[in-house]
């Protein structure tokens, strides 16, 4: 019964990791490599430096260690690649290829040592002990990564035989093509299983930036945002304006009509604050009646135009809780996150005091 429903569970997860977007399934194995990728270059290295030990059986199969010195410590090659180019790449992508690079390489030196020793016949026992390469790196891995990287394995084999003449060729084939097949299984069961992990994490990362009533952001996605003072953007050049809103005589509202619906206007307001805003805006609750809006690809005559059509379609609204208006302050963001902000917040004070319901520009 217990394999039953885990095949269900797995084929359900696998259904919906099939039924992703390009962009949604980009970001899940971001997400997976960044989180397996420590342990799993850990683990090669140390593989890879203990293929260097092995030249002790080689010296026992040779009498000397002499033949199969340079091929065991040109591991030291690859390894030095892998550091250099992860060291200039950070991108997921590259770790992953650096990662089979690495598996790739033990797999070739292996092959140069066996064809400078006298008795090859242990091959076949490495030759299936190197599978585990290939489960380790299905940690970080898509899994038709390791379908072509499994395939890819087969061919050096077949071409490395051409010169090593492995005693019992067809035998390390009949066994390894079986194998191969079953690390694909297990690769998408291990996919499977973390994308239940990832949907939990995601939810987790959600609530801790969301505000539970309204269901904007809160100001903790401020922290992962805003850097040394400044926001982090795609591009240096990008026009930012900044808007912060404040609902009229909120005080009012909950007094007159009670703090429920109170509640159902702030729902109301950042429920509408979505719908206005773009999709990469950032629609924040900054704190009580007030919400800031970071609004990117976005001059301060546009903002001006975007805001006070919001002011309007609030004041005019008719599925409103009650009846209520908006003052906004906006600014332009230059660079420095702190004087925007307190520039906005000079903007909305003057917005309040002259009257409200309007948007004014600091």
């Amino acid at each position: 019964m217990r394999i039953i429903n885990g095949v269900k569970t797995i084929s359900g997860l696998l259904k919906a990791l099939w039924s992703m977007s390009p962009s949604e399934k980009d970001a899940f194995y971001k997400d997976k490599c960044e989180y397996y990728q420590g342990i799993v270059e850990l683990s090669l290295i140390v593989a890879c430096l203990t293929t260097i030990c092995f030249i002790y059986s080689d010296y026992m199969i040779n009498g000397s260690v002499l033949p199969t010195l340079i091929p065991r410590l040109s591991i030291l090659a690859f390894i030095a690649v892998f550091f250099i180019v992860t060291g200039i790449s950070a991108s997921t992508r590259v770790m992953v290829v650096m990662d089979f690079f690495l598996a790739h390489g033990m797999v070739l030196t292996a092959s140069w040592t066996a064809y400078n020793l006298v008795d090859n016949s242990n091959s076949v026992t490495g030759i299936i002990i190197v599978n585990l390469l290939w489960i380790v790196i299905g940690f970080v891995s898509r899994p038709e990564d390791t379908i072509i990287n499994g395939f890819v394995y087969i061919i050096e084999i077949v071409i490395t035989n051409q010169f090593n003449h492995y005693t019992n060729y067809d035998v390390i084939l009949s066994l390894e093509i079986p194998c191969i097949i079953g690390i694909m299984v297990v690769h998408y069961i291990m996919t499977a299983y973390y994308l239940d992990h990832y949907r939990v994490t995601q939810k987790l990362k959600f609530s801790m930036v969301t505000d539970p009533l309204t269901m904007v952001y809160n100001r903790h996605l401020l922290e992962k945002i805003v850097s040394g003072n400044t926001l982090k953007l795609d591009s240096p050049d990008e026009l930012i304006s900044l808007a912060m809103i404040d609902i009229d005589d909120f005080k009012k509202v909950n007094d007159e009509n009670g703090h429920y619906t109170g509640d159902l206007t702030l729902y109301y307001m950042g429920q509408k604050l979505l719908r206005e805003a773009h999709a990469e805006d950032y629609v924040i609750r900054y704190g009580g009646e007030e919400f800031v809006i970071i609004l990117r690809n976005c001059g301060i005559d546009d903002a001006y135009k975007r805001m006070d059509k919001l002011r309007d379609i609030i004041e005019n609204a008719k599925d409103t809780p009650v009846p209520f208006t908006i003052s906004v302050g906006l600014s332009s963001y230059t660079g420095d996150y702190t004087d925007a902000l307190m520039r906005v917040d000079q903007a909305l004070y003057k917005a309040k005091n002259t009257g409200k319901n309007k948007v004014v520009v600091n």
